[in-house]
């Protein structure tokens, strides 16, 4: 990796003590991002005074107004989505990476992520200044139609997402209501919902899931045609996505060597369960394949967290670096 801007850039992660921003705070240095400045902004008060990169501890800076961003080439926005849009709106001058996108259909940002999309072409965007990290599970049902060349086909695909998927109040939610009803103490009000023990389509779940569906089409140029259902599942950290391809046997034994070599993929081919604990911590989507006699049912499990934040920092590699 080498700088192709002629020097390296002053970054700022906006949100860094949030749940993502801690995990690209993580990354910056474990990918050893060069930088010449690094400035940890905190969105909401009250949060921790430094932040931990590689032994090295970075002050939180409590972010007050766009023009804390004037100095800065490249910021990362792992803010709520309506403070991000207001953010990005004023047009403060940096490169902004906004991984607020993941429950919206695509807009006038371009929409990217590794393993579908080269970074040649995002080097290609660089004029739009904007960038949209998509959301997890359209990242990896586009990795995988991708790596199976099964992009202009029709696939299902139910989304299995974490607590955490959801912001950190549906975690404690899931949390107290466990340890109440283990206690047999659970006392649901009227109008909630039981999330522990419990698998249900969310209320954002439909247009979650019209959001998927566009971003992943957005991600293969138009080409998916694809039906989403979103589920959520009792497990506080870690999503899933099952995917259901037609095709011959084959063409199937063909997808095994295929998703083998993609970027991004660990396949399993042995009896490993493959569960949520498993991709914890990883960058790459875990999958297993089960053959059938009309083609195949795809078990994919991610920590989307860790994946949002890996692709926001690519785009930014991508931008401001040759790897040719």
């Amino acid at each position: 990796m080498s700088i192709a801007g002629g020097r390296q850039p002053r970054v700022a992660v906006v949100g860094a003590t949030g749940t993502v921003g801690g995990q690209l705070a993580d990354l910056i240095g474990e990918r050893e991002f060069p930088f010449a400045e690094l400035k940890m902004f905190a969105s909401e008060a009250g949060s921790s005074e430094t932040i931990e990169n590689e032994g090295q501890r970075y002050p939180v800076a409590q972010f007050s107004a766009p023009s804390d961003l004037a100095n800065f080439d490249i910021a990362f926005l792992a803010i709520p989505e309506e403070k991000a849009l207001e953010l990005i709106e004023e047009h403060p001058g940096p490169i902004l990476i906004d991984l607020s996108a993941a429950s919206r259909a695509p807009g006038h940002a371009p929409i990217v992520a590794p393993g579908v999309v080269t970074r040649e072409h995002v080097q290609k965007l660089k004029a739009n200044k904007v960038f949209a990290v998509p959301n997890p599970a359209a990242q990896v049902i586009a990795t995988i139609l991708t790596a199976t060349g099964t992009e202009s086909g029709f696939a299902g695909a139910t989304y299995l997402a974490g607590a955490s998927t959801m912001g950190r109040e549906r975690v404690t939610d899931l949390f107290n209501q466990s340890a109440d009803l283990l206690n047999a103490r659970l006392d649901i009000e009227d109008g909630s919902i039981q999330t522990a023990f419990n698998l249900f389509i969310p209320e954002v779940g439909p247009k979650l899931a019209d959001a998927i569906v566009a971003q992943t089409a957005a991600l293969l140029g138009g080409r998916a045609k694809l039906a989403v259902q979103v589920v959520q599942v009792p497990a506080f950290h870690g999503s899933a996505v099952t995917l259901s391809l037609s095709g011959t046997e084959s063409i199937v034994r063909e997808w095994t060597g295929r998703l083998r070599a993609a970027p991004g993929v660990l396949l399993i081919e042995g009896d490993d369960p493959a569960g949520f604990v498993d991709a914890i911590g990883q960058e790459a989507v875990i999958v297993r394949m089960r053959p059938g006699s009309g083609g195949a049912v795809i078990w994919a499990v991610f920590d989307s967290a860790r994946m949002a934040a890996f692709a926001a920092l690519w785009i930014a590699e991508s931008l401001w670096f040759s790897f040719s």
